[in-house]
């Protein structure tokens, strides 16, 4: 037996890795051929709420999420197979149901023959994390905003002069001599342009109250179509001024996936904003939304191509573009998070972002989203 002496006290070195184990910050956990707990520290006790003696035998399946409990025990079995795995999200659930986001780290543990004995993993709680980055996602969203506002008044301005015309003719007309039926016609007119400018103005106060509030949203089932539509709503006003033409042929009801609508718009704002600023000072300003199908590692997904034909990003700086505060428009344009948090969108998606592009032609961004389930 190994012996360590410490203040004249004699501790054993397995005490001391035992108590290393339990004071480390993230949980960890060892699961045995049989899918069953036979370690855990301390920090898995705190945030699962089970006492060590109720985790220990316990099945690996109880303190997942229901919903994740293929993918947990594919991932068991790929781990033993493997020898290590990292997988960037999972969800556990707590002794009173909570599901607690988390990053883990595992290896596999093998006797002198190469027989599987156990797991040993590291299980990194992400709720701060994700709190951090629905902070940064909702900043981002407000500088979107704000960027956009001169379109937006304008995008007011429009139907409130149509409301403020139609109240002066029908007034006018109320105060002339014509006769009754003819009067009666053109107000009622007049009362059709009101209602069409005034739910023109109530649906884009809808959308911005919707599109920027900071809560965290629910995912579920979202028509990709219906997320660029709304985007395109955003940046129309941008488009017209910036002449751009737009090609746009995506079908609704057709490309299903699962998320967040208004972190998925946000991407697509962001894209198509960034397309219009790049075609600043191009001949031709054309930009292209294009959805094909295809298979990546993790499974089916919809690749979203949002294509301009600016002057295009310079190669050496083209690994660069998605870190945070990174730039190519000019000063006072842009915070250079947009990209930066698409990318942590479409990854919380289980997704990404790609680019392409080729000086003095054009970028492509393409957006890759794992489709819909059910």
């Amino acid at each position: 037996m190994s012996i360590m002496k410490i203040d004249d006290i004699e501790i054993r070195e397995a005490d001391i890795f035992k108590i290393l184990l339990d004071n480390f910050p993230d949980m960890i956990h060892s699961i045995g051929d049989d899918g069953k707990i036979v370690y855990t520290n301390k920090t898995a006790e705190t945030l699962l709420g089970y006492t060590s003696e109720e985790l220990i035998g316990k099945d690996i399946k109880e303190i997942y999420a229901d919903r994740i409990l293929r993918e947990m025990e594919k991932g068991f079995s790929d781990l033993k197979e493997d020898g290590d795995k990292n997988i960037p999200e999972s969800w556990l659930k707590t002794k009173d149901g909570e599901e607690i986001p988390v990053e883990i780290r595992s290896f596999s543990i093998y006797d002198d023959k190469g027989n599987f004995l156990r797991t040993f993993s590291i299980l990194r709680d992400l709720r701060t994390v994700k709190d951090l980055q629905n902070s940064l996602a909702h900043a981002g969203r407000l500088a979107a905003i704000g960027e956009l506002a001169s379109g937006v008044a304008h995008d007011i301005n429009n139907p409130l002069t149509v409301i403020m015309l139609s109240n002066e003719i029908m007034q006018k007309e109320l105060e002339s001599d014509m006769a009754h039926d003819e009067m009666v016609e053109g107000i009622k007119s007049q009362t059709v342009s009101v209602k069409k400018a005034s739910q023109s103005i109530e649906k884009l106060a809808n959308h911005l109250r919707n599109f920027s509030r900071g809560v965290e949203e629910k995912h579920e089932k979202v028509d990709l179509a219906h997320c660029i539509d709304d985007a395109l709503f955003m940046t129309d006003n941008k488009m017209i001024k910036a002449d751009v033409q737009l090609q746009n042929n995506i079908e609704k009801e057709r490309y299903y996936v699962d998320g967040a609508p208004n972190k998925l718009e946000q991407i697509f704002m962001n894209l198509i904003s960034n397309a219009c600023d790049a075609m600043e000072d191009a001949e031709t300003r054309n930009i292209a939304i294009d959805i094909s199908s295809c298979e990546r590692t993790a499974g089916k997904y919809w690749k979203v191509d949002v294509s301009d034909t600016g002057a295009g990003i310079p190669e050496n700086i083209l690994g660069e573009i998605f870190q945070s505060f990174m730039t190519t428009k000019k000063k006072d344009k842009g915070t250079g998070l947009g990209l930066s948090i698409s990318r942590g969108i479409a990854s919380e998606h289980k997704g990404d972002i790609q680019v392409k592009s080729t000086l003095g032609e054009g970028t492509t961004f393409s957006v890759f989203l794992l489709k819909a389930t059910t």
